[in-house]
């Protein structure tokens, strides 16, 4: 009687072992499950929320209608696209010039300025694409040209005037490496008289 007692005691000695093993390999799996849709979930959220990556899918959807629309859907695709680059270059350039030092005095304001009539044009533009009407869209399309048009061309007046301006400012590197060069050649031209005289010496 007691070695049948004694096996159904490891038996059930080994059920609750693998049902505690069971248990807590649910647990830890139900744990690392959650983790992985909450991670995610926060990849996802993160994604979609960036800024940057928005950009992208809009510069990416711009160029292919600018490609594979209608002529006025085309018109109005590359001037996104073209209003975008010169928003972007704009940005760089007094960008650039603050941080080399350069004094921009009032011309980052007007950048500003220039920037929110540019994404103003551009939400116009982007108005534009969806009017349904052909012929209203044409005649829109013509005016929002023109405007474009401006706007890149005061934008390149805007960046030329901060080049002059970091031309102007900036120090000159190769005259400063001149002199340095110049200096050492005649070191070396002083050490080299110095070491040929003691030499004949």
């Amino acid at each position: 009687m007691a070695p049948v007692a004694a096996e159904a005691s490891a038996a059930a000695d080994v059920v609750d072992a693998v049902a505690q093993v069971v248990l807590v390999g649910g647990a830890v799996l139900l744990g690392l499950g959650l983790a992985t849709v909450l991670g995610t979930w926060l990849l996802v959220r993160r994604v979609r929320r960036s800024r940057r990556v928005r950009r992208g899918i809009e510069r990416g959807r711009l160029t292919v209608r600018a490609v594979a629309n209608d002529d006025p859907g085309r018109r109005l695709a590359r001037m996104r696209l073209d209003l975008r680059r010169s928003i972007q270059a704009t940005e760089r350039s007094v960008g650039g010039a603050r941080a080399q030092g350069a004094p921009v005095g009032e011309l980052s304001s007007i950048a500003a300025n220039l920037v929110r009539a540019g994404e103003q044009l551009d939400a116009e533009l982007a108005l534009a694409e969806t009017e349904p009407d052909a012929e209203l869209r044409r005649v829109w399309t013509t005016w929002l040209a023109d405007q474009v048009h401006e706007h890149a061309r005061l934008a390149a007046d805007l960046r030329r005037s901060v080049l002059s301006i970091e031309m102007a400012a900036a120090p000159n590197h190769l005259a400063r490496v001149s002199d340095h060069l110049a200096l050492e050649v005649e070191a070396m031209q002083a050490w080299g008289t110095s070491y040929r005289s003691r030499r004949t010496a």
